[in-house]
């Protein structure tokens, strides 16, 4: 049979042949497989057998010295152990935190999986009866003073889940020092979780998004509540133009739906189906804010609105790359929400464009500034009849 490879392990590498194991490899043989091999039994002069690919034999990692030939265990690289508690025999790195493990990673990988439901429902509870223990913990952190209060409560937030797993995971997993860990961790996130106007301004121009603490906020909002200046004042008539298209927009989603309702097939009929719908149909409508914009969903904006603990989230968050193009925001609500309220006169405040979609039951607000859009008669024409 012809070689499918133009130069075999044994001519590119013949100082390999002797570590070729004579007995575990079947028929194959140094001249029968190329340098690009896959996994091949290796015996060392000293007697030491393992399974690694051809590649990775040939390969010149630093811990080889230069020598292709070096052995992971005559160098020290790696040692031989016997795990205690499964029995398996595996090569680990010293000193690593897998050669002080009881088992192997493969079987502690398949008990955990054979009694996943059972230890996440001990993690569950474990952490939720962490929850005293974590707050006195977070207590003696200090947070600066010109910490703004709502993303004190975000990090505090954050820092509560992130502890109260750790103290689960000791309890639960018996693993020792996470909780401490954790703290260091969640103490040093403090100073780089409050964002700066240049890293927000950069942000802005970017992709709109900036991240905080692993989640998104709207980047344009924090530029403007940490420098008080809008982007750019926003003129009525652009408004207008704003409002406008997207009223057009959903009249004519309004009216595809009433047809298909009329023709016997499925619409939207819940008020939580019909906002997946308007919602996604306003995806649709600000991806056309140009070539490369974005549309984010439940982006997270720098204000909390009255009753609430958190900062507040935007429905639909449109960013262009265009300097030229603000952002779009829309909220979209089946009944009155003085929380949107407080959101979208934050982003008329802040130069974007603020959208308000009302469908549903309860009266429509005018707010100075923001587009209101009512489809309240046309959603229900639609839907309902």
């Amino acid at each position: 049979m012809a070689r499918t490879f133009p130069v075999s392990l044994a001519e590119a590498y013949p100082q390999l042949v002797s570590m070729w194991h004579p007995d575990r490899n079947g028929s194959l043989t140094p001249d029968r497989v190329g340098t690009g091999g896959g996994r091949a039994w290796w015996r060392c002069p000293a007697g030491h057998e393992w399974e690694e690919t051809v590649i990775s034999r040939r390969s010149l990692p630093q811990w080889k010295g230069g020598d292709v030939t070096a052995c992971r265990e005559c160098s020290g690289f790696k040692v031989r152990r016997v795990f205690p508690q499964c029995g398996c025999v595996k090569m680990v790195r010293p000193g690593t935190r897998e050669a002080e493990h009881a088992q192997c990673y493969r079987c502690r990988t398949r008990e955990f999986e054979e009694n996943a439901p059972r230890i996440k429902a001990e993690l569950s509870a474990a952490a939720e009866a962490a929850a005293g223990r974590a707050e006195q913990l977070l207590d003696a952190v200090s947070l600066p003073r010109a910490f703004p209060v709502g993303l004190a409560v975000e990090w505090r937030y954050w820092a509560a889940g992130e502890v109260r797993g750790a103290i689960a995971a000791e309890q639960v997993l018996a693993q020792s020092g996470v909780a401490e860990r954790a703290l260091a961790r969640v103490t040093a996130a403090v100073e780089p979780s409050m964002p700066t106007l240049e890293v927000c301004t950069a942000a802005a121009a970017r992709d709109g998004v900036v991240k905080i603490l692993g989640r998104a906020y709207w980047a344009e909002g924090w530029r403007y509540l940490l420098s008080g200046l809008p982007r750019e004042p926003l003129g009525a008539e652009h408004l207008a133009a704003f409002r406008g298209h997207l009223e057009g927009w959903l009249e004519d989603w309004a009216q595809h739906v009433r047809e298909e309702r009329e023709a016997g097939r499925r619409v939207p009929a819940t008020t939580a189906e019909v906002t997946a719908a308007l919602t996604e149909e306003i995806r649709e409508f600000l991806r056309g804010l140009g070539d490369g914009a974005m549309v984010y969903k439940e982006v997270r904006v720098p204000v909390v609105p009255d009753g609430k603990t958190r900062y507040g989230r935007l429905d639909l968050v449109g960013w262009a790359p265009s300097p030229a193009i603000p952002d779009v925001v829309v909220e979209v609500d089946s009944a009155p929400n003085p929380s949107s309220v407080q959101k979208l006169e934050f982003v008329r405040d802040a130069g974007a464009v603020p959208l308000w979609v009302r469908f549903g039951t309860g009266g429509v607000e005018e707010l100075e500034g923001v587009g209101v859009i009512d489809v309240r008669q046309a959603v229900r024409a639609a839907t309902v009849g």
